[in-house]
């Protein structure tokens, strides 16, 4: 049930007016994002790599904030904090050391488990190499950029952390929220190869979230990672 007034967030602990959202509505704004996700993929079979990553990237970037709009918030002026675009709930040091640690763990795992998967020679489950196409060539490489390192980690931080999890945790309490929201997530990476490393990325940043009570951290780190890759292909390294 959708209740208005204030509310206490469960998973970061900030308090104000807004919606409370559970289950029901998760389960619904998944559905509702799988036509999106579809006609994304139909396009990877008619057009360059490149150009769906930026059309994919926008097309499913405004579905998902049009569903947090609609199912968690449906209210103008928003409150922004409901879906843990607020301030951090401690002090910035510890906000950026969190950030940091996190994001060098993800890295740190995703490299042990990459060798792993070699060296047991589980290929179906060896990360695939980034692909050399993935970005726009020339000056509109800039259109990548903002794709993959601004839009793609604020949607989906938002969604998937802002919504999903929240939701989730409302109904069924944070521990099994998080294992299901970065289910979630990992699954809609598809490739067999990158849904353990994404799952777990998605409980590393949804413990940022709940530890700094914001998902500004988690944006932070989910942009950093991206410009990572972008970078690795740029500069084929």
């Amino acid at each position: 049930m959708l209740l208005l007034g204030n509310t206490v967030c469960p998973v970061c602990s900030h308090q104000g007016g807004g919606a409370t959202w559970g289950f029901r509505h998760v389960a619904l704004g998944i559905l509702a994002l799988v036509p999106t996700a579809l006609l994304v993929s139909a396009l990877a079979t008619l057009m360059p790599l490149s150009a769906v990553t930026v059309l994919g990237t926008g097309l499913l970037a405004l579905a998902q904030l049009a569903l947090v709009w609609l199912l968690a918030m449906r209210a103008w002026p928003p409150n922004l904090a409901s879906i843990g675009l607020a301030r951090a709930k401690m002090q910035r040091w510890r906000v950026a050391v969190a950030s940091i640690t996190l994001f060098a763990a993800n890295l740190g795992f995703a490299q042990l488990y990459a060798m792993a998967t070699v060296a047991l020679g589980w290929d179906f489950l060896t990360p695939p190499d980034l692909p050399e196409d993935l970005l726009l060539p020339g000056g509109w490489v800039i259109c990548s950029v903002v794709a993959l390192v601004v839009i793609t980690p604020v949607a989906e931080e938002i969604f998937f952390r802002g919504f999903v999890l929240r939701g989730l945790t409302n109904s069924w309490g944070f521990g099994p929220a998080l294992a299901v929201s970065s289910a979630l997530f990992a699954g809609l990476h598809a490739d067999p190869g990158v849904i353990i490393p994404v799952f777990v990325t998605a409980l590393l940043l949804g413990g940022l979230y709940r530890y700094t009570g914001s998902v500004w951290p988690g944006i932070a780190v989910h942009a950093m990672q991206n410009l990572l890759a972008v970078a690795t292909v740029a500069f084929a390294l």
